[in-house]
């Protein structure tokens, strides 16, 4: 098992991070790839539930339509007189 980075600047890179943590380059580079590999995981996740928002807000938005405007709603849960809920 081998990883050879035969790119100049991506060498840099690791060389000055490794240089900046005290860590030995292949323990920046693991680090660096952990790191990266848990932002995208979290971020395939956001992704998972917006679409999941999205397609919930499609299928309840007709159900909603007859409703009366937001400053009204409460005119359905409250009683005018008293204030109570009803």
């Amino acid at each position: 098992m081998s990883l050879n980075i035969k790119d100049t600047e991506t060498h840099e890179w690791v060389r000055e991070l490794s240089n900046l943590t005290g860590e030995s380059m292949t323990r920046a580079v693991k680090l660096s790839v952990k790191e990266r590999l848990e932002r995208k995981k979290q971020s395939n996740k956001r992704e998972g539930r917006l679409e999941w928002l999205l397609k919930l807000s499609d299928r309840t938005a007709p159900l909603l339509k007859d409703l009366p405007p937001s400053d009204k709603v409460g005119d359905l849960l409250f009683d005018q007189e008293t204030g109570l809920p009803l």
